[in-house]
């Protein structure tokens, strides 16, 4: 789908608010209600907007420990991976996962309780995995910056 500056606007606005009601978004890019309207339809249709989530503060909501975890397969392909990556897909806990390329085959972003909460996540999901040959935790200390907006 080709986007045009219109586009893009619409796009850059609703990510820094899904909020805006249809008739605000509209007066921002100087659009009719209407005109943006069908816009905003045509990029939900299309997948360009996958779809409006608020984003939520992890600590917040009993959820104060992050990990950033790294993890090495012992074979790799999509076959080896399909067991694993159905049981990330269904981990309330993990946000986000990524296939990566380099020294490790896997990228997970998980929320948790606490430290006993993550025990049990990485139980679940890693140590009795035989296609995990390793995996690396690293404990968030600090959120300098999460933007999950892209730049247009």
């Amino acid at each position: 789908m080709e986007l045009d500056s219109l586009d893009h606007r619409i796009l850059a606005q609703l990510q820094r608010d899904a909020d805006l009601s249809n008739t605000a978004l509209a007066g921002r890019i100087g659009l009719s209600p209407s005109a943006c309207l069908r816009r905003v339809e045509r990029l939900k249709k299309s997948g360009v907007i996958r779809r409006i989530v608020a984003v939520v503060d992890p600590a917040q909501v009993a959820h104060g420990l992050s990990a950033v975890v790294t993890i090495e397969f012992a074979r790799h392909g999509a076959a080896h991976r399909q067991e694993f990556m159905a049981r990330v897909r269904s981990e309330p806990a993990i946000t986000q996962c990524y296939v990566v390329t380099g020294d490790v085959s896997c990228v997970v972003i998980a929320h948790v309780r606490d430290m006993d909460d993550y025990l049990a996540l990485a139980e679940r999901l890693f140590e009795h995995d035989d296609n995990v040959q390793a995996f690396y935790t690293h404990i968030v200390m600090q959120t300098i910056k999460h933007e999950p907006g892209i730049r247009l």
